[in-house]
């Protein structure tokens, strides 16, 4: 992730990813109601949703494999005054035990790499996830203006050399997909949202663990 990391060092590149997602604060209140308490930031950047989730009262982990973010993200949370629990980390390797999250937020993560990785990052995430919690998370479309171009190294994971965050796999996703990758959950939200600018379309999901087996 070399790229996100460069990009996190300026003013310029961490604009985008300073203000949560409409999306993710819409579903706080779901939570609350819920009774989630235990929150895995997964891929938490600059830090976000893991100030959102703790400034709610949430008990956050935030896990990230840049050092920038995970600096900046250390800052943030010093000058909320509150205490921070940071990971740095990858995502096919989380350092907890099983069942110890209610909620696992991966927002514009794990569709960086081949099915293998994403595979492998899923199960991560279900051996992570109590039963019957909650994943939140977004999915590159093929609905993407990017899909289809630069080399195609599997079906639907492509590399767009010297293109900086593109130039590391994607893999872009259907709807039939996510039923496949994702057979384990149940899908309370699935839209095809764009993000930023027109033409970037991104799948906005929230799914339920419904099977550990």
């Amino acid at each position: 992730m070399e790229a996100w990391d460069n990009s996190w060092k300026t003013e310029e590149g961490r604009a985008h990813w300073l203000n949560p997602d409409p999306f993710i604060v819409s579903k706080i209140p779901k939570f609350k109601k819920e009774g989630v308490q235990k929150v895995l930031d997964l891929g938490s950047g600059v830090g976000r949703h893991t100030i959102l989730f703790a400034k709610e009262g949430f008990d956050v982990y935030g896990m990230d494999p840049s050092p920038t973010g995970f600096k900046y993200t250390l800052n943030w949370f010093e000058r909320e005054k509150i205490p921070p629990k940071l990971i740095l980390g990858e995502m096919t390797q989380l350092p907890f035990d099983n069942d110890s999250f209610d909620l696992i937020v991966a927002w514009n993560v794990i569709y960086h790499g081949t099915s293998e990785i994403i595979h492998i990052t899923i199960n991560e995430i279900i051996r992570c996830l109590r039963n019957n919690g909650y994943f939140l998370y977004t999915l590159i479309s093929t609905k993407h203006n990017k899909f289809g171009k630069g080399r195609e190294i599997e079906k639907n994971t492509f590399i767009i050399e010297k293109e900086m965050e593109k130039s590391h796999p994607h893999h872009y996703f259907n709807k039939k997909e996510i039923t496949k990758f994702f057979n384990r959950f149940t899908h309370l939200t699935c839209t095809d949202e764009e993000q930023f600018y027109p033409g970037l379309f991104h799948w906005h999901l929230l799914s339920q663990l419904t099977s550990k087996q």
